[in-house]
């Protein structure tokens, strides 16, 4: 069972036994699994062991009628794959007509996906009650994973369409930068050219900035100044996987932040730590913090923080596995994403439901929310985005057996991240040495 990840030998053995133990006799067996290529790998497995009949669900009508036309003892095994989402009909026909699979004489093995199995439990609560065993299969890790959605500490007027107006205010505020004379002026100066570079993925570029700000602004006494430099640092190190690092230089920052009472910021750097945690994988400690920030956004109706915030719920929860619940923060985020115009915001709550999607098994929703975030991010110059719904994007294509398109997508991934230092590079590196080399076997 080479094929079949590690982690999910035991359950695939387990199907095998049941199914050993059925020949001949009645039963109904579910067995979930969110990727169809995945799915495919298992059935293939099965097949080495057991004749079988594979026949896709497409409608009620047709499940009926394929179900009342069964031939007993013709085959050992009959495999029916549903949908990726179970439209009402055929919800209707498992729960109405889940009889017709005992009196086929042979075993069922029913597969679905997470989200159809979603839907099963709660539109077709009989034929649920009627299965026999029940199987979850978690399929191969890619390293998917939520994106922070960071509201970066920026002088609130600070917003941009495109790369092209970012670049502008790079230019900008380089000119102002070699006339300014005022520290304090130069401090917010450099703080702005650091985000700039943070935006556009070049991290390094931006602690060297922020820590100039941090200098001058400890010089003179600025405690705005030095609580704005030393989160932005925190940030850069956050993006370059230095979580470490981020956590330190943020909570200094909320501690200044508490005590010269910038409300707006102590909800930033407690929304950053969060970030931070679940980073982490501390996804409990994360929501903590989350929620926090979340109520002084709207206390002072901060409604970027507010977006980020929700959107930042939603990935903890999805890392916690509870998509349904992700989902709706995620939604509720865009909502307010689109409605400030915030693309960036934007970009990367389309991905977090992208990866939403993937896990419940909707691949071909995910796709859709993956080409919406690769359009705005390549819109607006955000590389770290644009490599992550890259890498998405190849996982996608993938679970559907597309394994050409998927490596191409992964190879453009793996050359952005490799350009902007991102750490996550070697998931993706070790991703296509796998993909390649399966290639090259066929």
């Amino acid at each position: 069972m080479e094929s079949i990840s590690l982690e999910d030998l035991d359950e695939v053995d387990l199907l095998l036994t049941e199914l050993e133990i059925s020949q001949g006799k009645r039963n109904l067996i579910l067995c979930v699994v969110a990727s169809p290529a995945y799915r495919d790998k298992v059935i293939e497995v099965i097949k080495s062991r057991f004749s079988a009949r594979i026949t896709p669900v497409e409608t009620g009508d047709t499940l009926i009628s394929d179900l009342r036309n069964v031939k007993p003892k013709t085959e050992e095994i009959l495999i029916w794959t549903l949908p990726e989402t179970l439209a009402l009909d055929v919800l209707d026909a498992l729960n109405n007509f889940r009889e017709l699979f005992y009196d086929a004489g042979v075993p069922s093995l029913i597969f679905m996906t997470p989200a159809g199995l979603d839907d099963v439990i709660w539109k077709a609560p009989d034929f649920w009650r009627y299965r026999g065993g029940y199987h979850i299969l978690k399929g191969e890790d890619h390293g998917q994973a939520y994106q922070a959605v960071e509201a970066l500490s920026m002088p609130l007027n600070f917003s941009y369409q495109n790369k092209e107006e970012l670049l502008r205010r790079k230019r900008i505020n380089e000119h102002l930068l070699d006339k300014m004379k005022n520290k304090s002026e130069k401090v917010r100066i450099l703080i702005e050219l650091g985000s700039v570079h943070s935006l556009l993925s070049e991290q390094r570029k931006a602690i060297e900035y922020f820590r100039q700000a941090l200098a001058i602004a400890r010089e003179i006494g600025d405690k705005s100044g030095e609580e704005n430099a030393l989160g932005n640092v925190g940030n850069a190190y956050y993006f370059l996987g230095d979580v470490h690092k981020a956590i330190e230089h943020h909570e200094q920052a909320l501690a200044i932040a508490r005590e010269i009472k910038d409300i707006r910021n102590e909800g930033l750097w407690l929304g950053d730590l969060g970030g931070a945690y679940a980073g982490m994988g501390e996804m409990r400690k994360a929501i903590e913090y989350f929620r926090q920030a979340l109520a002084i956004a709207r206390e002072i109706g901060d409604r970027m923080a507010e977006s980020a915030n929700l959107g930042n719920l939603g990935g903890a929860y999805g890392g916690m596995g509870e998509m349904r619940k992700a989902i709706e923060y995620h939604e509720q985020a865009l909502t307010i994403a689109r409605e400030i115009e915030d693309r960036r915001g934007e970009g990367k709550l389309l991905g977090n439901l992208g990866v939403a999607y993937t896990y419940l098994g909707n691949t071909s929703k995910a796709i859709d929310y993956y080409e919406q975030q690769l359009k705005i991010t390549q819109e607006i110059g955000d590389r770290r985005s644009e490599g992550t719904a890259l890498w998405n994007m190849s996982f996608a294509l993938d679970q559907l057996g597309k394994r050409d398109q998927a490596i191409e997508c992964a190879k453009a991934a793996l050359k952005i991240r490799e350009e902007i230092e991102d750490p996550r590079a070697e998931i993706v590196r070790r991703k296509l040495q796998e993909w390649e080399s399966q290639q090259h076997k066929q």
